[in-house]
């Protein structure tokens, strides 16, 4: 039977950073990897009811990138590319000792699967993508958050980024979301975002070469990560993609219970119905 708090582990990243993780372990069956989005946690996962829905059929790992949660956060930008981000998710699979998992990924959880799939597609089963790109030229910090995210964070912190984003997008954040945000160290996030400018991600015709299976989710609303998904999708050869209506980048993961359903459903291999999902 599976702790509803899971265990609480540490892992060390291949330079040096401590990577906190929960292991939820349920019975003997597959382990599904889940990776959070930029400035969260992995605290959201439970609170939005993925990590109950999920280890129902499967062992659960929930982690802290680099810079987030309760893992080290470096304050160098040199910290946060892809590659170290992506060893973080290594550095915990060999820890928990698993050679390979199922891979969910939230905005830069996904970017960082993107990353992980090129790189080391041996330790994915198979990968789903929540709001996220292959290619970050699409997917500046600007068009995820708002104008000038760190420029808002070095004169008020991390409150003010969440007030300055709330402001922009019209509407006040869930508390899982607010409460994970503002929780963050404001220098690893300035050089988080300072670092991510600098990343390009993959190139389109890389996408033709990882034969993962995968399944593409977005909201309709999320136009820069919706273009992103449709190419991926049609040059991927195993890729499915699922547009949920009414959602943009920061709302999509809300859907959990639409989500967690298509989950399950792909993770055990069955075939994704769509008209059960809202989506198309």
């Amino acid at each position: 039977m599976t702790s509803t708090a899971g265990s609480a582990h540490r892992a060390i990243s291949a330079d040096g950073v401590s990577i906190a993780y929960r292991d939820f372990r349920g019975d003997d069956c597959d382990t599904v990897v889940l990776v959070h989005g930029t400035a969260l946690s992995q605290v959201p996962w439970r609170g939005l009811g993925y990590v109950a829905a999920l280890a129902k059929h499967h062992r659960v790992l929930t982690l802290d990138l680099r810079g987030h949660g309760r893992s080290v956060k470096p304050s160098e930008r040199a910290s946060y590319s892809l590659t170290r981000l992506a060893e973080d998710v290594v550095a915990v699979l060999d820890h928990a000792r698993v050679p390979a998992a199922h891979y969910v990924g939230y905005s830069l959880g996904a970017v960082t699967g993107f990353h992980l799939l090129d790189r080391h597609p041996e330790r994915i089963r198979t990968f789903v993508s929540i709001g996220g790109t292959y290619r970050l030229d699409v997917r500046s910090s600007a068009q995820i958050f708002f104008p000038r995210p760190a420029g808002a964070i070095e004169v008020g912190g991390m409150d003010a980024f969440v007030e300055t984003w709330e402001t922009h997008t019209g509407r006040r954040l869930d508390p899982e979301t607010s409460t994970a945000l503002r929780r963050n160290d404001p220098r690893a996030m300035i050089a988080l975002l300072d670092a991510l400018e600098q990343e390009r991600g993959l190139q389109l015709d890389r996408l033709s070469e990882l034969r993962n299976r995968t399944l593409l989710i977005v909201g309709d609303a999320d136009i820069a990560c919706l273009a992103a998904s449709i190419e991926a999708s049609r040059t991927m050869p195993n890729a499915t993609p699922l547009t949920l209506p009414g959602h943009d980048h920061a709302s999509v993961l809300n859907a959990g219970s639409e989500i967690a359903l298509a989950l399950d459903g792909f993770l055990r291999g069955l075939p994704l119905d769509k008209s059960d999902l809202g989506g198309r």
